[in-house]
């Protein structure tokens, strides 16, 4: 009797229990719904294979082409000799504009009127920059037919090309001519304060650099051997080297 009470009492505990569990809702029914995952991202933004931004790659292709199609047309005006077409790559970048302008010099190297017309078309404006490679062919054309303006200009353009050296050579072959009497009647005052006022038109990099030391030993060189050279062909006189004695005297 005790056995099938037991067992009655298990019987209805089972019943209860299955009861209950058909009437309980399941957990991912309570659960809330989570948001659609998105994709993978890049580190800045972009998606895992697409450009920043969720852009592709595609997008600068349209300014890329715009790029070179530029170059092109100016490098066409170039070759023809269109010195204008510097004025629109500077606006283009230090890059393009170097690639402009190299090729004028290429296109210039074998007529000296053309280069001296490119060189003072950079010399006399305000923002164009030279080159070494226009500097060092134009000193070629200077050597053969030094003359004062021309050597203004020489200067101006050796400056402008912002590496020392150049300017350097420039600064020691005009030196040379000049002690050689090719430059007429240039004074070694004047050619002092071209050589001075010229230096200060390379860029900062180009005079903190070791090329940018030697040039300011070379042109203390220059220095001396102008007032050198002018003391020799304009001695003082015998009056004046009298009338400066008693001043000499007066010092402390």
């Amino acid at each position: 009797m005790s056995a099938i009470l037991i067992i009655s009492v298990f019987l209805i505990f089972v019943a209860s229990l299955a009861l209950l569990r058909t009437k309980r809702p399941r957990s991912n029914e309570e659960a809330e719904q989570l948001p659609p995952r998105f994709g993978s991202r890049g580190l800045f933004g972009g998606d895992a294979l697409g450009s920043p931004g969720g852009g592709s790659n595609d997008d600068a292709e349209p300014e890329k082409n715009a790029s070179e199609e530029l170059e092109k047309t100016l490098r066409a005006r170039a070759e023809r000799g269109d010195f204008e077409a510097l004025k629109d790559a500077h606006a283009g970048g230090v890059e393009l504009y170097r690639r402009i302008l190299d090729a004028l010099v290429e296109r210039c190297a074998n007529s000296p009127e053309d280069l001296r017309a490119l060189a003072a078309l950079l010399a006399g404006s305000d923002e164009l920059r030279s080159s070494p490679a226009l500097a060092e062919r134009l000193l070629e054309v200077w050597r053969q037919s030094p003359a004062r303006p021309a050597t203004a200009e020489l200067l101006r353009v050796a400056a402008l090309s912002d590496d020392a050296e150049t300017f350097g050579l420039a600064v020691s072959t005009v030196l040379r001519a000049w002690e050689d009497g090719r430059l007429g009647d240039t004074g070694a005052e004047e050619l002092r304060s071209l050589f001075e006022g010229e230096y200060w038109l390379l860029s900062s990099e180009a005079k903190r650099s070791g090329a940018g030391f030697l040039l300011k030993q070379k042109l203390a060189d220059a220095r001396r051997r102008l007032a050198a050279r002018a003391r020799r062909e304009n001695p003082p006189s015998t009056g004046a080297f009298r009338d400066e004695l008693p001043a000499q005297k007066e010092r402390p």
